[in-house]
């Protein structure tokens, strides 16, 4: 199974020290030999919009949009073959699975994939390999938070992904050259045979019923802070000092057992990894939600590789299916909610229950990160960890 962190933002709570970093690295440069879409750029379709909270949800996107797409990408993998002897760098959080590379393969097999796990050195690590002429990873991605260094720096490539067949509709919350492939979000995580319900909102956790049953991890602290995008971040940080000193919350590093185990049953935090049919997931009100991208490296040196499996990761549909019904394949991260209803309504088993606890929770208007407010986020973040952890 794919690590139940990867390509997850939200716990890169050192965006205030990568925004430092950035500021002594040197600015990247366009990547060389700009790709442009086969035939010129696709004439879009119409979205069958309909609004998912904050994301616009093409339903015809398969019908009407995919053909054009993977046109796109037969064009881009003979390109891609070409580049830098048909190798395609990806740096992640966590390296990707053989499973994964092998499904790649199947499809696009003449690309060799390399994939390095960086974890929170993932910024630094393609800030530095671009310093010393290194050969740097070809595809970049994280949330608007986690990959505010590669933005502010320059580092995702000028990209029209809407000509080479993407709804429009998908960029109303990144910037252009980033594309939405999936979202992640703050949840309540449940032990259901010690707590039948969980409350529906943060300031619910101080009733002393709830007097050390709470958990939440100490780099976790981004779940108080869509509540501070709302309430302010006074109220945010207040109401942090009540839930420690009421004794109701706990700060653990391993949330995991003592939420399987029933001994804490509730966790902040996001998508659920543990298979354990006990436990359930809900959103809360002013639970943050943050979309993922991904995007090409200006220092790519296979940059139609780079479009190609970001395409291929965020959209294919043989890929999702996989991704909503094969254990193997599930991550923390569910497929961006811009894609049909039909495609989760095919999740099974963790998808199933992550996917629907997202989009109820992104319907149910949850806060969402955009590209406007990620400096915000930021301020807040930082906040919520001080108050946290201080």
């Amino acid at each position: 199974m794919t690590s139940p962190t990867a390509r997850n933002g939200m716990v890169a709570l050192a965006a205030a020290g990568m925004l430092l970093l950035s500021s002594c690295s040197s600015t990247g440069s366009a990547a060389s030999g700009a790709i442009e879409p086969s035939g010129g750029p696709v004439e879009l379709a119409a979205c069958d919009a309909v609004e998912v909270g904050a994301v616009t949800r093409c339903e015809n996107f398969y019908d009407d949009y995919w053909p054009a797409i993977s046109e796109q990408m037969d064009a881009l993998y003979e390109t891609a073959k070409q580049a830098d002897g048909g190798r395609l760098v990806i740096w992640d959080w966590y390296e990707l699975s053989p499973d994964v590379i092998a499904e790649f393969n199947e499809v696009y097999p003449d690309l060799k994939i390399e994939t390095r796990g960086l974890t929170y050195n993932l910024s630094s690590a393609i800030i530095s390999a671009k310093a010393t002429g290194s050969r740097n990873t070809d595809v970049i991605s994280g949330s608007l938070v986690s990959a505010a260094t590669m933005t502010d720096e320059g580092y995702w490539a000028d990209v029209d992904w809407t000509a080479f067949g993407v709804p429009k509709e998908f960029f109303t919350i990144g910037a252009p050259e980033m594309l939405p492939d999936s979202v992640n979000g703050s949840l309540m995580q449940v032990n259901t045979d010690k707590v039948a319900e969980a409350p529906a909102t943060l300031d619910g956790l101080l009733d002393p019923q709830y007097e050390g049953k709470v958990s939440v991890a100490s780099y976790n602290a981004n779940v108080f802070a869509g509540y501070g995008m709302d309430k302010g971040e006074e109220a945010m940080t207040g109401l942090i000092g009540d839930l420690k000193s009421s004794g109701n919350l706990q700060v653990l590093e391993d949330q995991d057992s003592p939420l399987s185990s029933g001994d804490v049953p509730i966790a902040l935090g996001q998508t659920l990894f543990n298979p354990n049919p006990s436990l359930s997931v809900s959103p809360y009100e002013d639970a943050g939600v943050f979309a993922q991208f991904s995007g090409v490296n200006v220092d790519a040196k296979n940059p139609a590789g780079g479009m190609l499996w970001s395409l291929w990761n965020a959209y294919n549909p043989d890929w999702l299916e996989l991704r909503m019904t094969d254990e193997r394949f599930s991550t923390t991260q569910v497929p961006f909610p811009g894609l049909p209803t039909s495609l989760f309504d095919s999740a099974t088993g963790l998808m199933q229950t992550n996917s629907s606890a997202l989009l109820t929770g992104l319907a149910g208007g949850a806060i969402t990160e955009t590209v406007d407010t990620r400096d915000d986020w930021i301020a807040m973040i930082n906040a919520a960890d001080a108050a946290l952890n201080g």
